[in-house]
């Protein structure tokens, strides 16, 4: 099964800074997909300098997970303790949980990647036509 992953940042006023779309090989469930994105956004956030982040899933459960308020899965143990060193390391990132309601545009770019014909992920530092409306929708939910 392939699976695809999307993930925004945006900045104090809710604009886009980065989003990253990629396509994944395998995955086994849902959890572990939102997991390697949260692994692929972490890792590209700190090569681009980024000193302040908070992440948002709309997994509860990867959430407490991350934030050691629940037992790992063994399934997910490799890629939560990447993250968990990544941001241990960066003391200004943390993860919190977010209702899916209040952003679609991850959704929407997670979806988008069906129509990727390859594996090379995809960086956006401009909102594409084809989520600009889920961005615009989403804008009202942004944290300040």
């Amino acid at each position: 099964m392939i699976g695809g992953v999307g993930w925004i940042l945006r900045d104090h006023q809710g604009l886009l800074l980065w989003a990253g779309a990629r396509k994944l090989p395998m995955m086994r469930s849902v959890i572990e997909t939102e997991a390697e994105a949260i692994s692929w956004a972490i890792q590209t956030l700190v090569g681009f300098g980024y000193k302040t982040v908070i992440i948002e899933t709309d997994s509860l459960v990867l959430a407490r997970m991350l934030n050691g308020e629940e037992e790992v899965w063994p399934v997910l143990e490799p890629i939560l303790q990447g993250i968990t060193s990544s941001l241990a390391v960066n003391a200004g990132y943390k993860m919190v949980y977010y209702p899916r309601s209040g952003n679609k545009s991850a959704d929407r770019i997670a979806k988008e990647t069906s129509t990727f014909t390859s594996l090379v992920p995809k960086l956006y530092s401009m909102v594409p036509m084809w989520l600009n409306s889920c961005f615009e929708a989403d804008k009202p939910f942004v944290r300040n």
